[in-house]
C-alpha cells in the first residue's frame, strides 16, 4: 500500500523551511523543476526519508529542482517497487543518467 503522506494540492517548495516538516517515514520521494516535471524519483528503506531529502538539497546532485513531494509505504520492499514502477513510467532525466554512468563505470573495470 502507498499513501500520499500529505494532504496538499500541488508539491511542496524545494527549501530547508520545508524539507524540516517531513516526518522520518520509508518512502518514496518525487523531485520536479519549474514547470512540475519529474526530474528524480528515489526510495528510502530506512526511516530517513528527510534526511535524504536535505542531502539532496545541501549538495544539488539534481539541478533545477523548484519543488518535492513524499509518499509513505508499508515497508521497504514497498518503496523500492514503487519507486521502479514510477522510474519505468515516467523515465526521469537524473535516474537515467545515473543509471548509465553506473554501466559505463562497470564496463570499464
Amino acid at each position: 500500500m502507498i499513501a500520499r503522506a500529505e494532504q496538499q494540492k500541488s508539491p511542496k517548495g524545494w527549501n530547508s523551511g520545508n524539507l524540516h516538516g517531513v516526518p522520518p517515514v520509508i518512502g518514496v520521494y518525487v523531485l520536479r523543476d519549474q514547470n512540475q516535471n519529474i526530474l528524480f524519483i528515489g526510495s528510502v528503506g530506512s526511516r530517513r526519508l528527510r534526511d535524504r531529502l536535505i542531502g539532496h538539497l545541501q549538495i544539488n546532485d539534481v539541478p533545477g529542482v523548484r519543488y518535492f513531494e513524499w509518499y509513505q509505504t508499508d515497508g521497504p520492499r514497498r518503496a523500492r517497487e514503487q519507486a521502479r514502477q514510477w522510474i519505468a513510467r515516467y523515465q526521469p532525466p537524473f535516474v537515467r543518467r545515473r543509471r548509465r554512468a553506473a554501466e559505463t563505470a562497470s564496463a570499464l573495470n
